[in-house]
This record gives C-alpha cells, structure tokens and sequence, in this order.
C-alpha cells in the first residue's frame, strides 16, 4: 500500500478552546467540539485507513471575522503554540502548518516566528480578510516573505457577505466556500500578485474550486478582453499586465483533493493544475462519521483515478513532500 499523506486536515486543542472560551469570553463557537481534539481518535482512524501522516491547520476560520487586531494576534500566537505542540507530542503523525488571519507588521513578525523559529512547514490563511481580496495591497509583504522564504500557503475559504438568505440551507459553505476560494484564486492572478511573486506556492482547498472545471473559459475569457479591449476599459483599467496567458498562472496553484470523494472531480483537476499539483486532503474531521467517510471516500476516488501508478503515489504523498520540501 502506497504511502498517503494527508494534506489538509483541521484541529483544536482542549488548551486552545479553554482559553477561547474562558479568558477571551469568545462565543462564536456552538457546543463543545471534543471531535477536533480527540487525538486518539485521530490516530485510529489514521491507522484504520493506512494514512501515515497528516497535515495539521487551525480549525474554525470564522471566529478570526471581524476581530480586533491585537485580541486576533494573542490568540493567533495561542494557536500556533498548540498545533506546534501537538505535532511534537505526536512526531510521527502529525506535520504543522500555522495560521495567519491577518496582515500587520506583528503579523509578519509572527509568520516569521512560526517558520524560523516554531519551523511549521506553511502556513494557513483565508480566502478573504475581513471582506479583503487577497490583492490588496496590504497583504503583499505575507507573499514577498512566504516566497522569500519558500513558505507553502494552505488557502482556506473564509465567510462573506452576500445575500442574507444564502445561510438558510447552509449554502453559504456548501457552495460559497469553494467559490470564495475561486474569487482568491482569480485575485492574485489578475490582481498581479502571481506575476510578482512567481515562485509563491498556493494550496486551495476543495479542489481548487471552480477553477479546473472552467479552466477552458478562463482561457477563453482572457483572449477575448486582449482581442478586444475597447469592449472591457474596466477590465483593463483594474487589471494587472500579464506577462503570460492568465490560464498560466492558474494552472501554477496546488489544489487538495477534498471533493467529497469525485473521481471525475479529482481527474478534473489532475487534469488542469501543472504536474505535480494535485495533492492528498480530506478536510478530516469534516463529514460524516467524524471525518472517517470523508478519508475512505478520498481514498477510493485516488484509487479510481485514470493515472498511472506513479502519478498516483504522487498524489498520495510524494506531491506534498515535494511542496513542502
């Protein structure tokens, strides 16, 4: 059985919520979700399943909405602390990735300390800060560091506004969370954020959104503004100049394959992203069965990928340890 490596799973630990809850007096968080820390459990259910190794990240995203700046940094700090922790209680299992949910110079100072100091192998941030695309101007010194210092960027969709009923059957995560990834993905191509930095590394969750299913009207999409750019001033006014074709840039990010267990979705994507691209990711402990459907389903799709047996022990594993060297 090939190695498999988990690339994008989340956790809280009990410390972590404990002080949320208590000396933070934060309550975004419904019940108490013993789930995201039961280690044991994890490490059963990784054995179960032959999964070797997980990437750890930062549960719960949106309790960082609209936080002050400075309550956001200690409880970033605290975060980062346990999921350090975590991967140094259990050495063999797990493999840290911080959390970054906003951009400052004592963020910055803290990106540097997860990776020089606390040496976590990337880091998390969100499809959007606080209604914030990702190309504004304010987050391009997170991306001049985390290519500077070939630090992997693991995406995760962030909530945002839009219309009040898009909550009511939960479709707001259903579909807004991969389409929020979609929009950050477009913004640090078209917003120029990838011409500038060309060797950042971006993994997006889900697949990569919509992104590999329409990579045929991205390209076409772009042609046509080149071809005819007196029908799109706005488009060109806002715009960064590309030195490649836009599809180009896209095809560069790394996407996981946490689709829920589509095959035809995983070829999809396999199909788009540049070699190597495609890795390992579950979203665990996110779905039924506390995450344990979501690991067999995940498997099962690889195993029916139309790829050859490299390809998919690269899928596996071997992508994501060359992402994160």
């Amino acid at each position: 059985m090939p190695e498999i490596v988990d690339g994008y799973t989340h956790v809280l630990t009990e410390h972590f919520f404990e002080e949320l809850t208590d000396r933070f007096g934060f309550q975004g968080l419904s019940g108490r979700p013993e789930f995201l820390w039961d280690v044991e459990g994890r490490r059963e259910d990784m054995a179960d399943y032959g999964v070797d190794k997980q990437i750890i990240t930062l549960a719960l995203p949106t309790l960082f909405q609209g936080m002050d700046h400075d309550l956001a940094l200690e409880i970033t700090k605290l975060a980062n602390d346990e999921v350090r922790r975590l991967a140094d209680e259990h050495p063999d299992d797990f493999v840290p990735v911080a959390t970054l949910p906003k951009v400052s110079e004592e963020f910055l100072a803290e990106f540097d300390r997860c990776v020089n100091d606390l040496d976590m192998q990337g880091v998390q941030i969100f499809s959007n800060v606080d209604g914030k695309p990702l190309d504004h101007e304010s987050f391009w010194p997170l991306f001049e560091d985390a290519e500077a210092t070939d630090t992997p960027l693991w995406i995760h969709p962030q909530l945002w506004e839009w219309y009040d009923w898009a909550s009511e059957y939960m479709e707001h995560r259903l579909f807004g969370w991969p389409f929020d990834t979609t929009l950050a993905l477009s913004r640090l191509v078209f917003g120029g954020v990838m011409e500038e930095y060309p060797d950042l590394k971006i993994v997006s969750h889900h697949g990569g959104g919509m992104v590999p299913y329409y990579g045929s009207r991205i390209e076409m999409f772009y042609q046509q503004r080149q071809a005819y750019p007196e029908n799109y001033p706005e488009f060109h006014e806002n715009a960064a100049d590309l030195s490649r074709p836009a599809e180009k840039y896209f095809q560069k990010f790394y996407a996981d394959a946490a689709v829920s267990g589509s095959t035809p979705a995983l070829e999809c994507a396999e199909s788009f992203f540049d070699d190597g691209n495609l890795v390992f990711g579950t979203d665990y402990p996110f779905s039924p069965e506390r995450g344990r459907r979501t690991v067999e389903v995940t498997i099962d799709a690889v195993n029916e990928m139309n790829v050859d047996d490299d390809a998919r022990e690269d899928i596996f594993a071997g992508n994501l340890y060359e992402l994160i060297g």
